[in-house]
C-alpha cells in the first residue's frame, strides 16, 4: 500500500452513506474498489434514503447482481410518470414497485443475517411535525432543504429541524424479516408522491434526508473517525479540516437523475465513476476527492 492509501484509511470506526437517489450508485462503485483495497472494517455504518439501500446491498455483497437487476428493470421502463394511470387505478409512478422488489430480492433472509453480524447498520428516518399531514410535511421539508442547500450549501442542514422535523435512527438489527428491512429502507426513502406516504408505528415517516442527507449525527461520540461518502458535490472548503471525519465526494457530478428509472446507462455510468474515483483515492489520497 502506498502513502496515498495509508493516508486514505486512518482505521475508520464508521462509514456514512449519504442519500441522493440514483446518485448513490457512485457509492456502490467506490465501495467495490476501496473497501477491499483499504481493508475497511467499520464498527458502524450510518445511512439514509438510497444511501441505506446501497449500504445494505454493499455490506451484503449483492452489489453487482443488484445493479444488473436495476438495469433490466429500467431498460424495460420507458417513463418515470404514467399520467394515464390516474384513471385506471394503476400506479402513476413505477418507482415503488421496482424499488421494493429490488430490496426483497437482494436483501433476503441470507443477506439480513449477514448484515446482523456487523457492522451495525443504522438508518435515519424523518418524523414530520405532528400538525403536518404527509404531503404538507414533504413540501415543508423540501422547501427547507432546498432553500438552505442553495443559500448556505451546508454539509449538515438545520432548517428542517427548526421547522419541527425530528430524526429517528433505527438499527437494522431490529429488523426480523426481509420485509421489515425493505419497509425500513423505503421509509427512509419516502418522498411522496413518488414513494407514497408511509407510516411506522402508526405515525407518518418521511425521507430522512429531509433532516440530514449526510447522517453523521447517527454516530455516537466514540464511533469516530468516520469515512463519509457523499453523493453530490459540495464547495471544497466544506470538506476539509475535519479531525474526526474524512468527507469524500464524486470527482464530477454523478451522471444519474435522483429518481430516473428509465436509463440503464446512467446506472452503469454512476457506478463506473465511483470505481474510477476509488482508484483515484488510492493513487492520490483523500484530497483528490475533496476539490
Amino acid at each position: 500500500m502506498n502513502h496515498a492509501q495509508d493516508s486514505a484509511s486512518p482505521s475508520f470506526r464508521s462509514v456514512v452513506f449519504a442519500g441522493g437517489g440514483n446518485r448513490c450508485l457512485w457509492q456502490a462503485g467506490f465501495w467495490e474498489v476501496a473497501a477491499p483495497a483499504l481493508a475497511l472494517k467499520p464498527k458502524v455504518v450510518a445511512a439514509v434514503s438510497a444511501g441505506a439501500c446501497i449500504a445494505g446491498i454493499a455490506l451484503a455483497g449483492r452489489t453487482l447482481e443488484s445493479i444488473a437487476y436495476m438495469k433490466v428493470k429500467t431498460g424495460a421502463n420507458p417513463k418515470n410518470c404514467y399520467l394515464e394511470n390516474l384513471f385506471n387505478g394503476k400506479p402513476v409512478f413505477p418507482h415503488l414497485a421496482i424499488y421494493r422488489q429490488l430490496l426483497l430480492d437482494h436483501l433476503d433472509e441470507k443477506a439480513l443475517a449477514l448484515l446482523k453480524k456487523g457492522p451495525e447498520m443504522r438508518v435515519l428516518l424523518a418524523r414530520p411535525p405532528a400538525w403536518a399531514k404527509p404531503m404538507m410535511g414533504v413540501l415543508l421539508g423540501f422547501f427547507c432543504y432546498t432553500l438552505e442547500k442553495h443559500l448556505v450549501h451546508p454539509l449538515h442542514p438545520l432548517w428542517a429541524m427548526k421547522a419541527g422535523f425530528r430524526p429517528e435512527v433505527v438499527s437494522v438489527n431490529h429488523c426480523r424479516t426481509p420485509e421489515d428491512l425493505a419497509d425500513l429502507i423505503l421509509a427512509s426513502s419516502c418522498t411522496p408522491p413518488i414513494v407514497p406516504a408511509m407510516y411506522r408505528d402508526g405515525r407518518p415517516v418521511l425521507d430522512g434526508g429531509l433532516i440530514d442527507n449526510v447522517p453523521v449525527a447517527a454516530l455516537g461520540p466514540d464511533e469516530f473517525p468516520a469515512l463519509v461518502l457523499l453523493s453530490r458535490r459540495y464547495p471544497a472548503d466544506k470538506l476539509k479540516g475535519h479531525q474526526d471525519k474524512v468527507y469524500l465526494q464524486p470527482s464530477r457530478p454523478v451522471p444519474a437523475g435522483k429518481w430516473d428509472y428509465t436509463s440503464p446507462q446512467a446506472f452503469q455510468e454512476a457506478f463506473d465513476l465511483g470505481r474510477r474515483d476509488a482508484e483515484l483515492l488510492l493513487r492520490e489520497g483523500p484530497q483528490a476527492l475533496q476539490k
